[in-house]
Formats: C-alpha cells, sequence, structure tokens
C-alpha cells in the first residue's frame, strides 16, 4: 500500500474507541483502510474521568486500526463531545474600504482569521469557525462571493467552542497513547459528513446522535449548519435505569436492554415474559417480567430525552427555521422503536442511518455506531489542509512531521470540494 495522504481519525466515546485510517482517492472518493475498535471505561458523559483507563482504549484502538491497514499512525484528528460544548452564530464587518475591490481568496482568508480572533476574546475554547455566508454592501445573504465587488463584507459563521479543561484533559490522554492531536472535530458535525444527505441538508434536518453517553445535536438548513450542542445523555444513562430498577449488575442491565429492549412497549405483548438477574438481597433468583414492562422503562428515558433535544431547539435562532426531518444515528438509536418514538414526538419524518458505503468498509461498519468515526476521517479529508497522518511526531518534544496545523479558510464552494490556491483544499469550515 502507497503511503500517501493517509489520514486517521479517533472517535473517543463513553463506552468504546474508534479509530479509522483512510484516504481520499483522485476521484475524490474516500477509501478505508482499517479500523480498530477498543472498548472504554475512562469517559463519563463524554468527559475523560480516568487518564489511564481513555489512554489505553485509544492505544489499543490505533494499534489494531494500524495492523489492518498495515501503516503506522502517529498523528490523528480527534473528535470531541460533552455538554460543554457550545455554539452561536454571529456577524462580523471584516473589510470597510473607501472603494469597492475585488474578493479574492486571500480576502476571505483574512475574514475568517478576523472572526477567529474576534471570537477568541469570550469565553471558551475555540474550535471551529465554519462560514456560512457573507453579506456584500448590506446586500442579502451570498455564499459564493469570490469574485464579487464590495466594498463592505459582513461575515456569517458558525463558531463552536469548548471548555479548555475537558479538551485538554482529552489531549493529554490522546498524547500519553503516543498519538499528535492534529486537529479536533467537534462530534455532531462529524457525525452529519457520514450520515446527511444533501437533501436532507438542505431541507433542513435535525441529527442526533445517540452516544453511550451523550446525544450530539447539529442542525442544517439551506445546506448550512445553524446549530451545534450536546446532552449528556446516551445509551449508559437507558441501561442504569435498569440497574436501579432491578438492583442488577450494569453488565445484565445492558445484555437486557440490547436482547429485549424496546421504547415503544405498547406494541409488545403481554406474554412476551423474560427474567432479569438481580443482586437484591433476599431475592432468591432472577426477577421475572414481561418485555412491556422492561419497555415502559425504557420509553421514559427515551421520551425525556426527545423533550431535552426540544430544549436545546428552542433558541431564537431556529424560531423560523422549518425543519421537518429528524435522523436518527448512533449506537443508541438502534434500540427497538427510536424511529416510531421520535416521529411521535417530533412530529416529521423520521429516519436512523449509519455512515454511507465506502470503498474498503466492510459491512459490519455501516452501523450507526459508527458515522462519528467515520464522518470525522471523511471531514478532515475533505476540510482540513492535506498532510499525512503516518509521518513521526514528537508529541512533547520538538518537531512534528504531520498534516497538524492550524488553518482558517473560507469557502469557494459549500458542497462541492475542489483546489484551493491558497491552501490546496477547498474547505467547508475550519478547526481551529
Amino acid at each position: 500500500m502507497i503511503q500517501e495522504d493517509y489520514r486517521a481519525a479517533i472517535d473517543v466515546g463513553t463506552t468504546k474507541v474508534a479509530t479509522v485510517i483512510g484516504r481520499e482517492r483522485p476521484d475524490g472518493s474516500v477509501e478505508i483502510a482499517g479500523i480498530g475498535v477498543s472498548p472504554c471505561t475512562g469517559l463519563s458523559k463524554g468527559i475523560v474521568r480516568d487518564d489511564e483507563a481513555t489512554t489505553q482504549a485509544i492505544k489499543t484502538s490505533v494499534e489494531e486500526a494500524s495492523r489492518q491497514a498495515s501503516l503506522p499512525i502517529k498523528s490523528a484528528y480527534v473528535g470531541l463531545s460533552g455538554s460543554h460544548i457550545e455554539s452561536h452564530n454571529r456577524w462580523d464587518q471584516v473589510q470597510e474600504n473607501s472603494s469597492e475591490s475585488v474578493i479574492t481568496q486571500d480576502v476571505l482568508d483574512a475574514s475568517l482569521s478576523m472572526v477567529r480572533d474576534m471570537a477568541c476574546d469570550s469565553d471558551g475554547h475555540l474550535l471551529h469557525v465554519i462560514p456560512r455566508g457573507y453579506a456584500l454592501d448590506n446586500r442579502h445573504l451570498v455564499r459564493m462571493p469570490l469574485g464579487m465587488h464590495a466594498r463592505e463584507i459582513h461575515a456569517h459563521t458558525h463558531v463552536v467552542k469548548g471548555n479548555e479543561q475537558s479538551i485538554s484533559r482529552l489531549r493529554a490522554a490522546t498524547e500519553a497513547a503516543g498519538i499528535h492531536v492534529a486537529d479536533m472535530i467537534v462530534e455532531p458535525i462529524a457525525s452529519a459528513e457520514a450520515a446527511l444527505t444533501t437533501t436532507e441538508r438542505d431541507d433542513g434536518v435535525v441529527l442526533l446522535d445517540i452516544g453511550g453517553g451523550t446525544t450530539d445535536i447539529a442542525v442544517f438548513v439551506g445546506g448550512q449548519i445553524v446549530h451545534t450542542a450536546v446532552l449528556p445523555v446516551g445509551g449508559w444513562q437507558f441501561t442504569n435505569d435498569l440497574v436501579v430498577a432491578f438492583t442488577a449488575s450494569h453488565e445484565e442491565a445492558e445484555n437486557v436492554k440490547r436482547s429485549y429492549g424496546s421504547v415503544t412497549p405498547e406494541i409488545s405483548s403481554m406474554r412476551e415474559e423474560l427474567t432479569v438477574e438481580t443482586l437484591a438481597e433476599g431475592v432468591d433468583g432472577p426477577i421475572p417480567l414481561t418485555k412491556r414492562e422492561l419497555g415502559q422503562i425504557l420509553k421514559g428515558r427515551a421520551q425525556e430525552l426527545f423533550h431535552l433535544v426540544e430544549g436545546k431547539l428552542a433558541t431564537p435562532h431556529l424560531a423560523n427555521v422549518p425543519i421537518n426531518r429528524v435522523v436518527l444515528t448512533g449506537g443508541g438509536a438502534k434500540m427497538d422503536g427510536m424511529q416510531a418514538l421520535a416521529r411521535y414526538v417530533f412530529q416529521g419524518r423520521t429516519r436512523i442511518a449509519g455512515p454511507r458505503s465506502l470503498a474498503g468498509l466492510d459491512e459490519q461498519y455501516l452501523d450507526p455506531a459508527y458515522s462519528a468515526g467515520i464522518g470525522m476521517l471523511i471531514w478532515g479529508l475533505r476540510n482540513l489542509p492535506r498532510g499525512s497522518h503516518l509521518g513521526v511526531s514528537t508529541v512533547n518534544g520538538t518537531e512534528i512531521v504531520s498534516g497538524g496545523g492550524r488553518w482558517y479558510d473560507a469557502f469557494t464552494g459549500w458542497r462541492k470540494r475542489g483546489e484551493s490556491s491558497s491552501t490546496g483544499k477547498t474547505r467547508e469550515g475550519a478547526s481551529v
């Protein structure tokens, strides 16, 4: 295998770490070279709580992906989640001249760099500055202003920030595994890259990535991302409800949830019986119950989750946004009845999505649980500067040979990724 511009992406989740290695082929398609998955116990609700356990899970996952791809990985994109992730949209004046001038790529590069500097003045660690459009001389939003003339330019951007301490701890755990963090990519953005269609992005869609410890939210309208948020509720909370209800071990509760769990108990027969091994004192043998009784517990948690999502969507900038599509992804989306319940709560078209088929991607990974990791690789390949992650890195030392520079780029197209005069890539947004 030719060692060229291969990249790696690491999805560090509450229950697992998934590392994906791949490249962009000359025709623009993405090819997967290897995937490694390892259980993870070092995070809680998307936040690192056990540094050593997190580092070991990352190391194991990377080693497996490297073995499959026959490629040594020393650098990677790392996914970031957790309720500390916040986003907002902003308008900033980035140019004011006495006379009209042509808008070049350099002008747009400088514009986003200026927005970044202004966004850094507020609280939180800046992660992404994603351009949504420009207003030229107070005219309506223009998506592709290259070659146009204007005296005044206002940039409309989607800005994503996170907690400095949480970000630093994840970075440190990754570097302790011997992997240089080339860039951090917020996971809702990554999942959307793998799971959403162009039509959904254009018409308006809410993406919900229900993971082990968090639910990531991304909203797109008119092909643009307009809202990003993370809830500290995921599959772990569903399992924990069963642990509490039946005084069961976490392993037993997880097995019961996976085997018999449903969030639409009203369609389950009262005669569908099962048993749960309990740790409760004075109880001799397993607890018998029906699938409907089990489902009532899980449905309550699912309803609460969807209502929390509604709360996150109740923001002024979404008040007049027509959104009638919901896409569910992530491992938690696979529980029986989730699509039906989401359709009822949100009163819109709903589907469950995994990552789309790619060259080299084994069928077992066309699973909603892998949307974030695969989407992160795709987003990085198409939106961040070229540079192989196969180079040697010295994590806490001097030289780093990888694609891990910091770039703030404007856009020359919202969906098409071609060549850019300034960096060699056209990027939808920039990781900061």
